[in-house]
């Protein structure tokens, strides 16, 4: 027998008992169809939005700790519109104030800061109150341009309990330009709106939904 015969059976032989011991390797390991099910879940849960439970709230007039009461008035018309937008009924400012006088004149010069709001709630009917302080709205004059700065906290309370079922504080800054004071001064009228209605509108976005669009009852 030649040395090539011989090399070839060797290599066979090698060959065999690879595939032998390859074979009683893979008889251990488990299949496929072996593994247990785990059915998927047909959909995702979606985390689901806060629900306050109130329809109609009273925006009671804004409590000015800082600023003019220009941009307070701004903030509690802008307030009222965006509620409406985001799905709560209007409660008209003149039924509001008329009760605040009511309870001026029975208590004694309450504020609309310091009022409850289970007493409001219950002359005007409505399910909560809202409390708006204007912490800040000031303008610092430097050299051709000046800083404005607006800032507004904002509480929605319970007629029910009292508490807090919600509570929001918002900042918006920009900046105006000009040569003298009144330049600037009129520069800072004409962008004010803007940051009383951008200061609203970032506290609204946190707010809940309203039932006219969630469709609560």
């Amino acid at each position: 027998m030649t040395k090539r015969k011989v090399a070839g059976l060797l290599g066979a032989l090698v060959l065999g008992v690879v595939l032998l011991q390859g074979c009683s390797y893979l008889s251990g390991v488990p299949v496929l169809r072996e593994l247990p099910f785990v059915p998927k879940p047909e959909e995702e849960l979606q985390p689901t939005e806060k629900n306050l439970g109130v329809k109609m709230i009273a925006v009671l007039p804004v409590d000015v700790k800082s600023g003019s009461r220009d941009a307070a008035r701004m903030l509690r018309d802008k307030l009222l519109d965006e509620l409406y937008f985001k799905g709560y009924s209007k409660v008209p400012f003149e039924m509001v104030d008329a009760a605040l006088a009511e309870m001026r004149r029975r208590e004694g010069g309450a504020s609309g800061s310091t009022v409850q709001p289970q007493v409001i709630g219950s002359m005007l009917g409505v399910d909560a109150v809202m409390y708006t302080t204007l912490v800040e709205a000031n303008t610092t004059y430097r050299y051709v341009y000046a800083p404005v700065t607006i800032a507004a906290v904002f509480e929605l309370r319970s007629v029910q309990t009292g508490g807090t079922l919600w509570r929001f504080e918002s900042r918006e800054a920009d900046r105006t330009y000009g040569v003298t004071k009144n330049s600037i001064d009129l520069e800072t009228t004409k962008i004010l709106e803007g940051m009383v209605s951008e200061v609203v509108k970032k506290a609204v976005a946190d707010l809940p939904d309203g039932p006219a669009i969630t469709g609560a009852r």
